[in-house]
């Protein structure tokens, strides 16, 4: 696992490619949306000396920890939802274009955001994401 200015820097380096995915491949922008999510909670856990080397450790230290309970309610739906659109047929199915900012964004990378970077004591002064219409 990396150490957390590491993650931080990927993290925001994700934040970037969700801004440059076009919007008809909003599956993309789903997968972005999660491993962004992923790379503050790995910020996080590294904040914590919490070493998890794959999905199931992340998935396991979240769901049995108390502190990250809210980052947990949001990150399993990601979780699940960017594996649903990576692994059956007609993303849009799933969540249509027009949805992804509102259910995805908003619904669930910000909330993970604000409350990892409240954990770790950091104003990341992250900018709204402008996806590409």
């Amino acid at each position: 696992m990396a150490d957390k200015p590491s993650h931080i820097n990927q993290w925001k380096h994700n934040r970037l490619f969700l801004e440059s995915i076009e919007p008809q491949f909003h599956d993309w922008i789903v997968t972005a949306a999660f491993y962004t999510a992923l790379q503050a909670i790995d910020a996080l856990l590294a904040h914590d000396n919490v070493v998890v080397t794959n999905h199931e450790g992340r998935n396991r230290a979240l769901h049995l920890t108390n502190r990250y309970e809210f980052i947990n309610q949001k990150y399993m739906p990601l979780y699940g939802l960017a594996r649903t659109v990576r692994y059956f047929a007609d993303p849009g199915k799933w969540v249509p274009a027009s949805k992804v900012q509102k259910e995805v964004i908003e619904r669930y990378l910000y909330p993970i955001e604000k409350s990892v970077q409240k954990l770790i004591g950091q104003d990341l002064a992250l900018p709204p994401i402008k996806l590409r219409n």
